[in-house]
């Protein structure tokens, strides 16, 4: 028997729940569905009109600045960030916080630093940049992804493989990782950049192997969620859970009765301390995306799985925080795996739908509709939105991507600019456009 598409509204409309409040329906639609679906669309339509202009960060080969130069600039760019402040800018502007992108990408060996910042927003960061590190060159080059394959089939069929995947934080996002201020020392020989294991691993590997990590950045505000409200709430309930859970003793004495005596660890006292520090400093949204992509005779799974887990995992301290895999993200697909059907189909799709995101350089959406108008068959990306955003502030992302230190450039690791420069150009304006067309680097073929 077959089915004819016209009968389905006279199916729908044969039960008595649907036929009876069919208004009721309706006007649940206009105010609850139509709504969503009108915010996704003009979001998607402000996020599509935004210009973008990608720097590479050329370094000199000494760099005597410690990373809390990098945090500075972390707080200039969070101080420039926008949201709709009116009705005009949220419902028919479609406004949303802009986001920038720090990348470490190694094409073979030779390692680069790129930020990809709005084009509204480049007189800012250059000026903070070149305020914090005059001795760096920023210079606008084309984007890389353009000298690559538009989608992951296509490297395929050229006989790649690849593995990719988004780090999330292990413990709830408002405990920090170590930053950089465990990793100085009084004496400069005992001084260790963090820097340092990213740019071993990126320069270690084959001539025709790529590695590409982007950090997406967005700074914490009211318009998205976790909102910073909601974020120093969790924190404080946090501190609050531990002074009350931990170091209270029941004791009795003949003289005052029973009473509870507060003696807490060490360890307990660094916790409090951990998480305060950390709600206060200006905190932004935060996604980790890596890939790795091989030849496939030289292609290793478990390098693409371990190597930059481990290089972010030397944040690591098993008393606050570490970074762990998101599963629900990475490309790889089994029969034991959740929802264990199709995976090789589920693969497919993982890898199409992650290379996507890192050449768009893609947050996840501000709202569950938008995620549901870009479903995939095999790859739906709830889980994914649900899991990959954390949250840092601007100490942690300096710690993980900063210039590095004269420490580090002992060897041929990066590309360096080899002239020093003496300060920032006297005519670098801060509000305004240049209109200044560079080329880029030698690209994939």
């Amino acid at each position: 028997m077959s089915w004819d598409p016209a009968q389905v509204p006279e199916f729908i409309f044969s039960f008595a729940i649907v036929r009876d409040f069919w208004p009721l329906w309706f006007f649940l639609f206009l105010i609850i569905i139509a709504p969503q679906l009108w915010m996704a669309y003009v979001q998607e339509h402000y996020k599509r009109s935004i210009k973008w202009v990608l720097f590479e960060l050329r370094i000199p080969r000494e760099v005597r600045k410690t990373p809390k130069a990098m945090e500075q600039v972390f707080m200039a760019i969070h101080a420039v960030k926008n949201s709709a402040s009116d009705i005009q800018e949220k419902w028919w502007d479609g406004e949303v916080t802009m986001w920038f992108s720090c990348e470490a990408v190694s094409f073979g060996g030779e390692v680069h630093f790129y930020m990809r910042v709005p084009a509204i927003r480049r007189n800012h960061v250059e000026a903070a940049l070149y305020a914090q590190y005059p001795e760096i060159e920023v210079k606008e080059v084309e984007d890389y992804m353009q000298r690559f394959p538009q989608a992951w089939d296509e490297w395929e069929k050229k006989g790649y493989k690849i593995f990719g995947n988004e780090l999330i934080l292990a413990r709830p996002r408002v405990y920090p990782i170590l930053t950089y201020l465990e990793f100085e020392a009084v004496a400069e020989e005992k001084e260790l950049d963090p820097v340092a294991a990213l740019l071993e691993t990126l320069s270690r590997i084959k001539p025709q192997e790529h590695i590409w990590v982007q950090i997406l950045v967005r700074p914490l505000y009211d318009q998205h969620h976790p909102t910073i409200k909601e974020f120093m709430a969790e924190g404080e309930a946090e501190v609050n859970k531990i002074k009350e859970e931990t170091g209270k003793r029941r004791l009795f004495s003949p003289q005052f009765g029973e009473f509870i005596m507060i003696d807490r660890s060490p360890g307990e006292l660094e916790h409090m301390k951990a998480v305060e520090r950390k709600i206060t400093k200006p905190a932004f949204s935060v996604i980790i995306r890596y890939m790795y992509m091989s030849p496939a005779e030289t292609f290793i799974s478990s390098f693409g799985r371990r190597s930059i887990l481990l290089v972010m995992n030397q944040y690591a301290s098993e008393w606050i925080n570490k970074f762990k895999h998101n599963t629900s993200a990475w490309t790889l697909s089994k029969i034991w795996y959740y929802p264990y059907i199709f995976p090789a189909r589920r693969g497919y799709w993982r890898k199409m739908r992650l290379y996507e995101r890192y050449r768009e350089r893609r947050m996840y959406q501000e709202s569950a509709m938008m995620t549901f108008l870009q479903m995939k068959l095999f790859n739906w990306g709830f889980r994914p939105r649900r899991f990959s955003t954390m949250v840092l502030n601007v100490e942690e992302l300096a710690t993980i991507f900063h210039p590095p230190t004269y420490i580090v450039l002992t060897g041929p690791l990066i590309k360096r600019e080899e002239s020093k420069k003496l300060g920032p150009p006297a005519e670098l304006p801060i509000y305004g456009e240049i209109d200044e067309g560079l080329p880029g680097i030698e690209g994939w073929k």
